[in-house]
């Protein structure tokens, strides 16, 4: 696996290489850069790999909780996320000071991104498959979009790997809503 520095330049993808399984890829069309492994359909703890680096990912609670990135030999908060309380964003604040945005950018939520507090955004998660073939339908999978002031950050790699399992949560989390719903819609 490389490191993501060595993919400025390079269009980079999530690809979910199994439905059945919650575990993501972080990938250009040649090259492995991260990965994002949840151990368990029903668990909100996802372990994050990239180069010779591991985290732990964790929300706490239910739906749209807080989330906390911590090294695996360490208790030590690199980062967290604190959404508003629509759940639709919210803050990322990193242990080095940074602060940024997470959020969806599209009514549809097909389009994520993080922001700096100012405004510009530094990474987008656009849904898609780089592979366009019917087997990625119902595969989470987007095109990762890193800003060109975004590859000096020191924090870019947390940003991306947190940015995409805030992704997947919400993407979980309202897929329940709406089961719930249409299954009270029957009673």
């Amino acid at each position: 696996m490389k490191q993501l520095t060595d993919a400025m330049g390079l269009e980079l993808f999530w690809e979910q290489p199994k439905l059945s399984q919650r575990n993501y890829i972080l990938r250009s069309e040649v090259d492995t850069f991260g990965q994002l492994h949840f151990s368990s359909a029903f668990n909100t703890t996802a372990r994050a790999t990239s180069g010779d680096e591991l985290w732990i990912i964790k929300q706490m609670g239910f739906l749209s909780d807080y989330v906390s990135v911590q090294r695996v030999d360490s208790e030590v908060e690199l980062a967290s996320y604190h959404p508003n309380i629509t759940g639709t964003e919210g803050d990322i604040q990193v242990l080095t000071g940074g602060k940024y945005t997470w959020g969806v950018t599209n009514f549809l939520g097909t389009r994520y991104s993080i922001s700096t507090v100012d405004g510009p955004e530094l990474i987008t998660f656009q849904s898609g498959a780089r592979n366009r073939k019917f087997s990625n339908l119902f595969k989470q999978q987007a095109q990762i979009l890193i800003a060109p002031e975004a590859w000096h950050i020191n924090e870019l790699l947390i940003l991306v790997l947190l940015g995409w399992f805030l992704v997947i949560v919400r993407l979980e989390d309202a897929a329940v809503i709406a089961s719930t719903a249409s299954l009270g819609a029957l009673y």
